[in-house]
């Protein structure tokens, strides 16, 4: 090729790699929005499960809306897959009172319409529209709420309140139960929490550790999944490495082996 006809890198190739980063910051952006402030209505009370798990279903319908951001307007997959996500949170909302039963028909009716936007967000895929890795990230999401809704409706921490022994006796009574500093400390941060209350401690990993004793010391007994479904903030391997630690520091002691291991407060 003579001098000076060499060929120009394409001015396509470098806008639409342009755009993409532009995009993909802000959808960082976006996202950020949903936690930039704290809402303190709370319609689960001390449901932690369905608060945790409809905090999931809203980051996931606004990725929802993102991801089809660039599909045509007429393309039913993106009318499909935007009310969805906007279903999918009515659902959840209408679990508050119902997580803690597993033939529940709204428990079932929020697996389905999971299991619906997977299909419709890899069809998307399949017709070119958003790329394999959104896919396989968005789908992954969907799939980990369905896994915590199951685990929900296993959990005494879904239920929408907590009692304490104090709650049973009548004001005029002279009689009382044993003081249980413990157990009514773990109920009353949970009901802090619920309200939006709860002072928050400064190490993440002792946010962590009390996070997890407060979780056993109200749910007795718990498997690894029961667990972290109450704590989605944080990875199943991270809950295990806090309980592994725990066991060996003598807070909590292990029942069981392998993968039917429960865990509960040492006495």
């Amino acid at each position: 090729m003579p001098k000076g006809h060499e060929k120009e890198p394409s001015k396509t190739s470098q806008s639409v790699s342009m755009e993409s980063v532009k995009d993909t910051k802000n959808i960082s952006n976006i996202l950020h929005i949903l936690d930039s402030q704290v809402i303190r209505t709370n319609p689960f009370g001390a449901n932690v499960s369905g608060n945790n798990s409809y905090k999931r279903a809203e980051r996931i319908s606004a990725a929802l809306h993102l991801i089809t951001n660039h599909v045509p307007t007429l393309e039913p997959l993106r009318t499909s897959i935007r009310k969805g996500g906007l279903h999918l949170l009515s659902l959840i909302l209408e679990l508050r009172t119902g997580f803690r039963s597993p033939a529940s028909e709204k428990g079932q009716a929020a697996l389905a319409e999971i299991r619906q936007l997977v299909s419709h967000v890899r069809l998307l895929a399949v017709a070119g529209y958003i790329s394999s890795h959104n896919v396989a990230a968005v789908a992954e999401a969907l799939d980990e709420l369905g896994m915590l809704i199951v685990a929900s409706q296993r959990s005494a921490l879904s239920e929408q309140f907590t009692i304490s022994s104090e709650d049973l006796i009548p004001p005029t009574s002279e009689a009382a139960f044993p003081a249980h500093p413990e157990r009514d400390r773990a109920a009353r941060t949970y009901r802090e929490k619920a309200q939006g209350t709860a002072q928050t401690p400064g190490a993440s990993g002792s946010v962590r550790v009390e996070q997890i004793m407060d979780i056993l010391k109200l749910g007795g007994v718990l498997g690894i999944k029961d667990i972290a479904a109450n704590v989605p903030q944080y990875s199943e391997k991270m809950v295990q490495r806090t309980l592994v630690d725990l066991v060996q520091t003598g807070r909590i002691k292990k029942i069981g082996a392998k993968r039917w291991s429960k865990y509960q407060v040492a006495q």
